[in-house]
């Protein structure tokens, strides 16, 4: 892992002029705008809000396909990444519908649960509190499947960590799942571990600019209106920080993904 971020570093570093045009409009422009139009719920209609969120995650996959595509041949240049990404995109989108339906399917347990129990779902899902009585049995096993539930959504996200690097150089949906799941077998940890160290810095980091800095900007400038002053900075400053996390995932992808083809060349290609 540390001979991989090192070749994650030197790829971003040297490639950072080629990568900036995909970063700005694909990842930074979306993921800030999401963060604004997210924050005026109340002015803003919730169908609206969802669908610019839908948006913006599908514009950020595109944009992570490209970073990858760039990391996997990067004497390619940005047009011949950007190409690639926008060939491998139909098949990443269809990819990760199956993986969302096969985590949905395993949910099921605990939405039929609450449901029986009386739970108001759609509330729920908004933020709502659980206004119904749960029996103490139901209440344990949803407890229980539940963190079962999210260590086997950390396994199965981890060992489809390499989606995305192997749609773009092997191509194929279902066959592209097989071929990431094998290719993560025996660094399952170890990917876990780096993945856990990611996702940490980012929530910090994000924690400290919507929370942090807000609470500063909120005293020298406008933090009621949905769209002030304020509140844009905040916005793309959240932006700057999903923009990292996202640049260094996928880049880091890339790279493992050439790792394991080297370290596992009888791995056959599904």
């Amino acid at each position: 892992m540390g001979n991989v971020w090192d070749r994650t570093s030197e790829f971003l570093s040297a490639n950072m002029r080629a990568l900036l045009p995909v970063v700005l409009l694909a990842i930074l422009l979306p993921s800030a705008i999401n963060v604004l139009v997210g924050g005026a719920t109340g002015a803003i209609n919730q169908m609206i809000v969802q669908g610019y969120a839908l948006l913006c995650a599908l514009i950020t996959m595109w944009g992570q396909l490209a970073v990858a595509a760039l990391a996997l041949d990067p004497d390619g240049g940005r047009a011949r990444a950007m190409a690639a990404a926008t060939g491998s995109f139909g098949r990443a989108v269809v990819a990760m519908l199956i993986v969302f339906i096969v985590l949905a399917i395993l949910a099921l347990p605990v939405i039929g649960v609450l449901a029986a129990s009386g739970v108001d779902l759609l509330a729920l899902r908004n933020g709502g509190m659980m206004q119904a009585n749960v029996s103490r049995g139901a209440a344990t096993f949803v407890w229980i499947y539940a963190l079962l539930l999210g260590v086997a959504i950390l396994v199965i996200t981890t060992r489809l960590a390499l989606l995305y690097p192997v749609i773009l150089a092997e191509g194929g949906v279902v066959a592209a799942i097989r071929r990431a799941w094998a290719l993560s077998r025996g660094m399952v940890w170890k990917m876990i571990g780096v993945w856990l160290l990611f996702g940490i810095v980012y929530l910090v980091a994000n924690a400290a600019v919507t929370s942090g800095i807000g609470v500063v900007l909120g005293l020298v400038t406008d933090m009621t209106s949905p769209f002030s002053i304020g509140r844009i900075l905040v916005a793309i400053l959240s932006g700057l920080v999903t923009t990292a996390f996202t640049l260094i995932v996928a880049a880091f992808s890339a790279k493992l993904y050439r790792a394991a083809i080297t370290a596992r060349e009888g791995v056959p290609a599904a």
